[in-house]
C-alpha cells in the first residue's frame, strides 16, 4: 500500500462547498474523499481520452492501408546519415 504524503490543496466558494459536502454525506463518504475519487476518475479519464485513438470502420480501413503500403525511397535522405548534424551532438 502507497504511503500518501501529497497534499492538493485549492479554493471554493462557499456554495460550492456546501454542495461537495453534502453530496459526499449522500454516498457516507468524507469531503476529501468524494473530491479525490472525482478528481482521480476525472483525471484517469482525461487521459484515456488523450492516449486512445478511436477510428470508424472506414477510417481504420485507411489507416490500416496506409501503414500496410511499403516504404518508398526519398532520393538523398540516406546521405543526411553521413554528415554531421547542424544540431551538434549529444
Amino acid at each position: 500500500m502507497t504511503t500518501t504524503t501529497d497534499r492538493v490543496e485549492f479554493r471554493v466558494t462557499p456554495d460550492l462547498k456546501q454542495e461537495l459536502e453534502e453530496a459526499a454525506s449522500a454516498i457516507g463518504v468524507t469531503v476529501a474523499a468524494f473530491v479525490k475519487d472525482a478528481a482521480v476518475r476525472t483525471a484517469r479519464q482525461t487521459l484515456r481520452e488523450q492516449r486512445q485513438l478511436l477510428l470508424d470502420a472506414q477510417s481504420w480501413d485507411k489507416f490500416a492501408a496506409a501503414i500496410d503500403r511499403p516504404g518508398r525511397v526519398v532520393p538523398g535522405f540516406a546521405d543526411l546519415l553521413d554528415h554531421p548534424s547542424i544540431l551538434g551532438t549529444a
